[in-house]
């Protein structure tokens, strides 16, 4: 396979090591003496908790960071980088987790930022013929069929990092390293993603790759690394695989793969029924009942409908047809925080930008929905019972912090989550909703989420899911509902719900039939 890039010859893929490799920020150590190594033709998977130092050392190997002592070898001889451009004219890219393309540029033009082809003679003009057929070359090269002319905005997040791989081999790189990238992807869009990986180390590359999914790193890797509070604590290949070692090294103890939960916790008492939901164009006809204790869950590919069925339900959006009733009262087209104090509350997908406000303390984001249960003095808020009510919620959900007021940033993902979690759920709800859970949460941390979801279950909690993972799926809900183009194509119940069924189930809008 030949890559086209603008006046750039593509590198030969290397041996790429990091050694006695350490970073600090102030105080806190966050890699401590780690050593590896990347090998041309070989997919090696960076594993461990969030806070374990992964997206640290790849952008220390990306050029993004210095580390503050060890050293890096390019085949054998030192290299240092004082910014990503070093990197890549020496063939190493990061494609990060979630891409930042320029969204009023074309693609062919986002791809070529800071590269610009240009035509000989003077003055020296851009040559945008040559630069639109070299994106497509490279695009091509990997089997895509994006259009080059359209605005980058109108990508998806999959398509985004199908421009980021292409972008690599415009610069000639052979060495890219893959930070999440299949965090933001559906099980379809991660074996399209997966596909192009392995036709990169088939012709040579030296790929690294960090996920939080064990089922993706068994399928997709050659090597795994585990990393353990900044430090390296297992190499195994590809023989050597076993989940339980894996999980084990992760978090420092010995774990056992959970099954799928069996019992159910459900009363039978409707809780939310949603009658005839349609916002178009996005989704028609939506109907289902949640009961009391259940935890229901929405499959389906990104794009589905599912997220723009729970802001509809939420009052984020105006419904143009149907009913929504909570616990027999309708509340259709009433505003969020009516709904709120009617008993529903809504955990977003992006707690960065819709859950969470980071640069706050833990507490304060805790109390942000519960202001109005605080204790007041002359119409001031009574710091000690606010301290209380944080503390309390850290205890209960079991939020790993330095105290409450830690600012959220300074939090892992998880943490995080927990936090979120937290603050809605102190508001006591009847219902809740749920949208990925668990996105960009580390393996230990997403067992004890799942644990925090049954319990909330158990204790009545009506609870709809929105995954893209099948196994967490399985793992979680008495029922799921697999959407397609807007619509509900499949219910599926109990012990019928596994991964096969219900990838199955929403990859054709005749579901199960398909």
């Amino acid at each position: 396979m030949s890559y086209a890039a603008a006046e750039t010859a593509p590198v030969a893929a290397g041996h790429y090591q990091a050694t006695e490799v350490t970073k600090t920020f102030g105080s806190v150590s966050v890699l401590r003496g780690v050593s590896l190594t990347l090998r041309p033709g070989r997919i090696h998977t960076m594993m461990g908790e969030n806070g374990a130092g992964k997206s640290t050392l790849f952008k220390i190997l990306s050029g993004l960071l210095r580390p503050t002592t060890g050293e890096l070898r390019l085949d054998g001889a030192p290299v240092a980088f004082s910014a990503p451009h070093d990197a890549h004219q020496r063939g190493i890219y990061l494609v990060p987790q979630e891409p930042a393309l320029m969204p009023e540029l074309t693609v062919a033009e986002t791809m070529f930022v800071g590269q610009l082809p240009t035509r000989a003679g003077f003055p020296r003009r851009v040559d945008w013929p040559g630069l639109r057929r070299q994106a497509q070359q490279a695009l091509s090269s990997l089997g895509l069929a994006i259009d080059v002319g359209q605005l980058a905005r109108h990508l998806s997040i999959a398509q985004q990092q199908q421009v980021e791989c292409a972008k690599a081999l415009l610069r000639g790189c052979r060495i890219i390293l893959f930070d999440e990238p299949t965090s933001p992807l559906t099980s379809h869009e991660v074996e399209r993603l997966f596909g192009i990986m392995r036709r990169l180390r088939d012709d040579g590359c030296t790929l690294g790759f960090i996920s939080h999914r064990m089922d993706e790193v068994l399928d997709i890797s050659d090597d795994i690394s585990v990393l353990r509070d900044g430090a390296l604590v297992d190499t195994v290949d590809r023989s050597g695989f076993d989940r339980v070692r894996l999980l084990s090294q992760m978090v420092g103890r010995e774990m056992r793969v959970i099954p799928r939960r069996t019992a159910s916790f459900s009363t039978g008492r409707p809780m939310l029924q949603v009658e005839g939901l349609a916002h178009a164009p996005r989704f028609h006809d939506v109907g289902f009942t949640l009961h009391e204790g259940e935890v229901l869950g929405l499959a389906g590919l990104v794009g589905a409908g599912r997220t723009e069925i729970a802001e509809t339900i939420f009052g984020i959006r105006t419904p143009d047809a149907g009913h929504v009733r909570l616990g027999g009262d309708e509340i259709t087209g009433l505003a969020p925080h009516a709904i709120i104090r009617r008993g529903l509350v809504y955990v977003p997908e992006d707690r960065a930008r819709h859950g969470a406000i980071l640069p706050m303390t833990i507490t304060e984001n805790i109390t942000s929905g519960l202001l109005d249960r605080l204790r007041q003095r002359f119409g001031l808020i009574d710091r000690n019972d606010e301290d209380r009510t944080g503390a309390a919620i850290v205890t209960q959900y079991r939020v790993r912090c330095a105290g409450i007021d830690q600012p959220l940033r300074q939090l892992s993902g998880g943490n995080q989550q927990k936090v979120v979690f937290g603050k809605w759920m102190g508001l006591q709800p009847r219902v809740a909703i749920l949208d990925e859970p668990t996105r960009g949460v580390d393996v230990g941390a997403k067992d004890e989420i799942y644990e925090l979801i049954e319990e909330l279950a158990k204790a009545g909690l009506a609870i709809l899911v929105i995954s893209s993972e099948m196994e967490e799926l399985v793992r979680l809900c008495d029922r799921v509902l697999s959407i397609y183009e807007g619509r509900i194509v499949a219910e599926i119940e109990g012990a019928d719900i596994t991964p096969a069924r219900v990838g199955q189930s929403y990859l054709s809008r005749d579901g199960l039939a398909a």
